[in-house]
């Protein structure tokens, strides 16, 4: 009779065991089909960027998005340049492309972020460094308006002649 009752105990905390084994599991699966699920929410929510774009030489900024389009050809800004509030999908950000004018190349961005209250700073990280330029968003509309510059240099004045 011990035998057969050791033998019950031993089988009935193998059972325990694995039935606690399987709800760790169950449960650890169920975590990740729920980060997964707010992830998709997340990739759905609005994200919010209020930008302005200019431009320095001659060149154009257009984004992939319909959300700007503005050129330069050295006498003043023209088109699409903002201010504006872009609201986008995480997965369609407005994401630019800096396209210099013949003569001209791209050189590089800048960018400044003047708070609600007025007060200016330099973009947070570092800045792109080639002809696309996408900047971080949130969630919600801080207020901030980020001026990004793209600057455009003559040929001419590019030391080895090269045209990236």
């Amino acid at each position: 009779m011990r035998k057969r009752n050791a033998w019950l105990l031993g089988g009935l905390a193998v059972a325990a065991v694995a039935l606690a084994l399987g709800w760790r599991s169950l449960r650890a699966w169920q975590e990740e089909d729920e980060s997964e699920e707010q992830e998709e929410r997340d990739l759905q929510r609005d994200n919010y960027w209020r930008a302005q774009i200019a431009v320095s030489g001659q060149g154009q900024v257009k984004t992939f998005i319909d959300a700007f389009d503005c050129a330069s050809e050295g006498a003043g800004q023209h088109g699409d340049c903002g201010p504006k509030l872009i609201r986008f999908k995480e997965l369609a950000p407005p994401t630019m492309e800096a396209r210099p004018a013949v003569g001209w190349r791209f050189d590089h961005w800048d960018a400044i972020i003047r708070e609600p209250d007025g007060g200016t700073h330099g973009r947070a990280g570092e800045m792109p460094d080639g002809k696309v330029y996408i900047d971080g968003f949130g969630y919600e509309d801080t207020g901030q308006l980020e001026t990004v510059t793209a600057v455009f240099v003559r040929v001419a004045e590019d030391h080895d002649g090269v045209q990236p």
